[in-house]
């Protein structure tokens, strides 16, 4: 420990000193990782939101399943147990006929008495509301079920809705995606030039450093420290303007029409803090390293 602390000093030393030097580099790199990653941010918010609000969509993520007349009352509880199995299901809940005809008789009330004749002999089916995860394959499901369970009388589907919904998130999700990868790209290049900037300013010091026997290793930590703090706060900072932005368009503009729902804040905070700091850094450490690369090869 003794050896080992005055060395990392040493790095961290060389490493704020280049921040401070390049200072306008360095704000420069902050600003474009920290906006770069408030728009990665505020689009994955719009997609958690988006789908938030389709989950509520009454049907979507739903399939009626009608249990022949002639099923048995084991049968019919059996279908429950096969269901929950399937993968991808999440819940499956019983309405007996019973139940059926009753919520008839209340959506009804003022033509009751047409449902008396029925009392002793229900035309209606037992069946399943089957609910499944947003994320997973409707089609498969169906297919699923299909193949385990015989006693189907009828199986309601919105398949078109739900494509729709489907090519909807789908779009959104590449359009991410190809986003995702020209910010990074963007961050990626500003970082570059700032830790060359830093290795440029410091070419006297890195000669020097190579004549007396210092290893890549040791001339390119202070460099990679100069990365990994940018990206660190670059990532906290985009936290906190992320949450602001967040709480007052969002919340405060968005929330306050009932048409749409708004994700509590609360649910989202902890992947947006590991998110952003992991990519920051991960962006910072990248970039150095790659600058440090090129500059090796053209001092070997």
């Amino acid at each position: 420990m003794k050896i080992k602390a005055p060395k990392i000093g040493y790095f961290l030393k060389l490493a704020f000193n280049g921040l401070f030097k390049n200072t306008v580099m360095t704000l420069s790199s902050i600003f474009v990782l920290l906006s770069c990653l408030v728009i990665m941010g505020s689009f994955y918010l719009v997609i958690k939101n988006v789908n938030y609000n389709i989950e509520k969509i009454d049907g979507y993520n739903k399939i009626v399943l009608f249990v022949e007349r002639d099923a048995t009352e084991f049968e019919v509880l059996e279908i429950g147990d096969k269901l929950r199995e399937i993968k991808g299901i999440e819940s499956a809940v019983l309405e007996t006929k019973e139940e059926a005809l009753e919520k008839q008789v209340s959506q009804y009330a003022e033509s009751a008495f047409l449902f008396e004749m029925y009392k002793d002999d229900n035309p209606l089916k037992d069946s399943y509301i089957i609910t499944y995860s947003t994320d997973a394959d409707v089609n498969t499901i169906k297919m699923n079920i299909e193949r385990e369970i015989d006693q189907i009388s009828k199986l309601n589907v919105n398949m078109e809705v739900v494509e729709q919904i489907q090519s909807i998130k789908n779009a959104v999700a590449i359009i991410f995606s190809w986003l995702l990868i020209l910010l990074f790209a963007v961050s990626l290049f500003v970082i570059i030039n700032t830790v060359k900037l830093s290795v440029f300013a410091r070419r006297d010091e890195i000669a020097l450093m190579r004549y007396i026997g210092a290893t890549n290793s040791f001339i390119s930590t202070p460099f990679l420290i100069e990365g990994l703090v940018i990206g660190a706060v670059s990532g906290g900072l985009a936290y906190g303007l992320q949450y602001l932005i967040y709480k007052y368009m969002m919340l405060g503009l968005v929330g306050q029409y009932e048409v749409f729902s708004i994700l509590p804040f609360a649910e989202v905070k902890e992947i947006l803090i590991i998110g952003f700091v992991v990519i920051g850094i991960a962006t910072g450490f990248i970039g150095s390293l790659i600058s440090l690369k090129k500059y090796n090869q053209e001092n070997a």
